[in-house]
């Protein structure tokens, strides 16, 4: 196409050399050769779908005017023939077309013609399938006629066969129930099964068809009277002809008169029964196998209830109504009869009944029963346990109601009773495991035969007992009180463990545990639970005991810082004051030993709680708490170290009262320390060094920190009772506090005089928390000292600067210490800041020293009691925590 273009652009009347091509390519016209590639491009944006914009056409390839005139006949050449070769293609591509389109329709016409023969062939195919299966069904339908008819016919054979072998059973089942002197119970048990399988088919027509009904009667008659025969042969073997005649009368009262008229009219008729022979039992054993679970567990009921009939006359508990007339009635010897029933159904002769049945199983089921019940039978098994259940409703009709045994309250025959009772159910248990190999577990059916293990019989007849328990909970609290009688004036100390404790306290603890040997011995169920409870009430009188070893508080007196003072002093006592004791000496001894025993005591209930909570039933597991109890020893441990406390602080009223009695207003010298000092350190020191080698660490802590601080406040006290002090007497009562306060930081790890450390082993430094306390409450004193021989004029300037918290009658204190007067007081207090009108009615109204004492001393000891307060908050704290730790890995 390009070439035939440019072929359009040449002029025949014009060479190529001779077309104006330097004009136009002076004048930018396109080359001649290059309008076929325009009319190209042209053709590529329409394709491209490009609008197509003829005014930038001619711009964009022809500069001016002249230049697209001149090349006009040139471009309508070659576009005409650019029309004509487009229009030759249309022509060739319509004729292309209609040239194929008459074979696209024959070929569409030729598919619709395959596809309706290929519908007409199915259509066949679906006929002759159909056809075909006609075909069978008409062919299987007499082959179906032919299978029904052997299918009934088989059946039906079979159907008469089985009624044949059944006919044939039952009458060779009559033969061997008529064959003498017993029926041949081994092939019968045979017959038997094969007849109950053999009806088991006939089953649906045994009412509807009167020959199949008489039948499975003739059957039912036929095993009825196996079962009575052997029941009657089994009694004849174990109790003779005339009792197993009375047994069936009993069973059968319509024909009583006629059994007992035969055996009164035959009196040999014991010699002319037979007896079943060990074969013969043996088969009786596989009849009633064969007769099913129900009907062998009514004959193993029925058998031990013959032989217990016996134990039952022999031991039940004689009633009021019943016993006169048990007298009368008897033949021979009636009075002795009596008393021996009577013995044997009492508590005290309880060994009888377990010596019966042993002499049953040897005697009587082993000498005639040997090798006939076998083993899954578990017979001598529901025999004991029917046997026991028997003993249990004799023991509680003993126990309690209108047959209760005259014994019933006497613990020393219930605690006999009972254990010959345990005694016998492991026994019998033992024995039956050995001969019988019987299995015991927690199975309890009412068909015994359904599971070869059984329920145990252990707790059977014991568990009796449990309710009437309390006369040996009675002796066993009676031996416990025992022991206490004999704590109350012993105070043999054992030292053989770490601490010495009273001989006393593990005597208890070893008649509780002897106490919990003897009751889980025979019950850990309710009885156990009384004895818990009566442990818990034992271990409180105990603590009582200990409680009564302390020293009785000093009549009608108080406590305040640590001093005695009149009950009345200050107008009204204080409630929270506490009680004041005076130590003998040696006494404090006794009051260490206290604790160490209060200490040992609680450590014990703690791990004898642990002990009978894992030992106890578990319904009563969550019953056991012994907490209580081990605060009843904590809280007179507590109270022994007040003890301690008050008690060392009396034995210093001779030195506080020695520091009274000098004239500190006429001081004037300072030397060494005071005599009472010295006398202080000799109370002091050997007290504390004798405590720490009997006290354990932390209660000789606890003890330290509770005489520092109400010996702080005793010694505080004292001080401010004192009527004037002068300035060489408060450098020296300073001399004497660095004394003190010297002793008691060393409290805690006081030595003896040979520089040795005492008892336990102590530390190179007192605890920090107590040096801190003892130096927080001697500081005020060392204040109000330094205050006291302050001089005058200088009094009120010191007392701001050195008590910022102030108050005037902390002032005042002060100015009774120096001596001053009131006018001189009155000065001070309006020099200090008060008006002179309140000055001076401080001054007079009517405050006196004691006032004052009782004031600054009852501040003391709140700031001396803060520390110790904190201290026993944190141990209880402690305490709990550990005991909700221990608590969390309990079960």
């Amino acid at each position: 196409m390009t070439s035939g273009s440019s072929h359009s652009y040449s002029s025949p009347s014009m060479s190529t050399s001779q077309r104006p091509k330097v004009s136009a390519v002076l004048t930018g016209a396109p080359l001649l050769s290059d309008v076929g590639v325009l009319l190209d491009q042209l053709d590529s944006d329409a394709r491209n779908s490009s609008p197509f914009d003829p005014v930038a056409f001619l711009n964009k390839n022809f500069a001016n005017e002249s230049i697209l005139t001149n090349q006009l006949p040139y471009l309508r050449k070659a576009v005409g023939e650019r029309m004509e070769t487009l229009d030759d293609r249309i022509s060739t591509a319509l004729q292309r077309q209609s040239e194929t389109a008459a074979a696209t329709r024959k070929h569409v016409q030729d598919a619709k013609a395959s596809v309706a023969a290929l519908e007409k062939r199915i259509k066949q195919v679906q006929e002759k399938a159909s056809q075909s299966e006609k075909a069978v069904l008409e062919i299987t339908q007499d082959m179906k006629r032919l299978d029904y008819a052997k299918r009934h016919l088989q059946r039906t054979i079979t159907t008469l066969k089985q009624l044949h072998m059944l006919v044939h059973a039952v009458e060779q089942l009559r033969l061997c129930i008529a064959q003498q002197p017993f029926p041949d119970y081994k092939a019968a048990s045979h017959l038997m099964d094969a007849t109950r399988l053999l009806l088991s088919h006939f089953s649906g027509y045994t009412q509807k068809v009167e020959p199949m009904r008489i039948l499975s009667l003739q059957v039912q008659r036929y095993e009825a009277q196996l079962k009575d025969g052997l029941v009657y042969g089994f009694r004849v073997v174990a109790f003779g002809a005339r009792k197993a005649m009375e047994l069936q009368d009993k069973k059968k009262p319509g024909i009583k008169s006629n059994s007992s008229a035969a055996m009164d009219d035959d009196s040999d008729h014991e010699e002319t029964v037979a007896v079943m022979t060990v074969e013969d039992m043996q088969g009786g054993v596989l009849v009633f196998d064969a007769l099913g679970n129900s009907t062998r567990t009514q004959f193993i009921r029925t058998f031990c209830e013959d032989y217990l009939e016996d134990y039952v006359k022999q031991f039940e508990p004689p009633s009021p109504d019943t016993k006169p007339e048990r007298r009368v009635s008897s033949f021979k010897a009636t009075e002795a009869k009596t008393e021996s029933e009577k013995s044997f159904a009492g508590l005290d002769q309880l060994e009888k009944r377990y010596s019966w049945f042993r002499d049953l199983l040897e005697q009587q089921l082993k000498a005639k029963f040997k090798r006939v019940f076998p083993d899954d039978w578990n017979l001598q098994a529901t025999l004991a346990s029917m046997f026991l259940e028997l003993t249990r409703d004799h023991v509680l009709a003993l126990l309690d109601g209108p047959r209760k045994d005259a014994d019933a309250t006497n613990a020393t025959i219930l605690l006999k009773a009972l254990q010959k009772t345990i005694l016998f159910e492991k026994d019998i248990t033992a024995y039956l495991q050995r001969e019988f190999h019987t299995a015991f577990t927690g199975i309890d059916s009412a068909d015994v035969s359904d599971a070869k293990a059984i329920k145990p019989l252990l707790g059977i007849a014991s568990a009796a007992f449990e309710p009437y328990m309390s006369p040996y909970i009675g002796l066993e609290e009676q031996k416990m009180d025992e022991q206490l009688v004999e704590a109350l004036e012993d105070r043999t100390v054992d030292t053989r463990g770490e601490r010495p404790v009273f001989i006393s306290s593990t005597n208890l603890f070893v008649t509780i545990k002897g106490s919990m040997a003897r009751c889980t011995a025979l019950t850990k169920g309710h009885a156990f639970f009384l004895l818990y409870q009566a442990f818990k009430d034992s271990l409180r009188k105990y603590a009582q005991i200990l409680n009564g070893k302390l020293p009785s508080v000093l009549p009608n007196s108080a406590v305040v810082g640590g001093l005695s003072l009149p009950g009345t002093f200050g107008g009204k006592q204080d409630q929270n004051v506490e009680a004041s004791y005076r130590l003998p000496p040696g006494e404090e001894i006794t009051v260490c030993h206290v604790i160490s025993t209060c200490d040992y005591c609680a450590d014990t209930v703690e791990a004898l709680e642990d002990l009978i909570r894992d030992t106890i039933d578990e319904e009563y597991q969550d019953k056991i708490d012994m907490m209580s109890d081990q605060e009843v020893f904590h809280e007179t441990t507590a109270k022994s170290i007040r003890v301690l406390v008050s008690g060392l602080c009396n034995r210093l009223d001779g030195a506080l009262k020695s520091m009274a009695a000098m004239n500190w207003g006429t001081w004037d010298l300072v030397g060494e320390e005071s005599s009472y000092v010295r006398m202080i350190h000799e109370e002091i020191q050997p007290m504390v060094l004798q405590i720490r080698g009997l006290l354990p660490a932390s209660y000789f802590r606890s003890f330290c920190d509770k005489f520092a601080s109400q010996f702080i406040s005793l010694y505080s006290d004292n001080l401010m009772r004192l009527k004037r002090i002068s300035e060489p007497g408060t450098q020296q009562i300073l001399l004497d506090v660095y004394s003190v306060k010297t002793l008691l930081l060393k409290l805690p790890i006081l030595e003896d005089g040979k520089g040795s450390k005492s008892g336990a082993a102590g530390t190179a430094l007192a605890p920090a928390m107590y040096t801190k306390m003892v130096q927080k409450q001697f500081s005020g004193i060392e204040t109000l000292l330094k205050l006291v021989g302050t001089p005058n004029d200088l009094l009120i300037e010191n007392f701001k600067v050195q008590t910022s918290n102030g108050k005037p009658i902390d002032l005042q204190v002060v100015m009774n210490l120096k001596g001053l007067k009131r006018n001189e007081q009155v000065s001070m207090l309006e020099k200090y800041g008060l008006d002179p009108v309140s000055a001076l009615k401080s001054v007079t109204s009517g405050l006196t020293s004691a006032t004052i004492v009782s004031e600054r001393v009852q501040a003391l000891q709140d700031q001396g009691s803060t520390v110790a307060a904190k201290m026993n908050s944190d141990l209880s704290q402690m305490r709990q925590k550990v005991d909700d730790f221990r608590k969390s890995f309990r079960p």
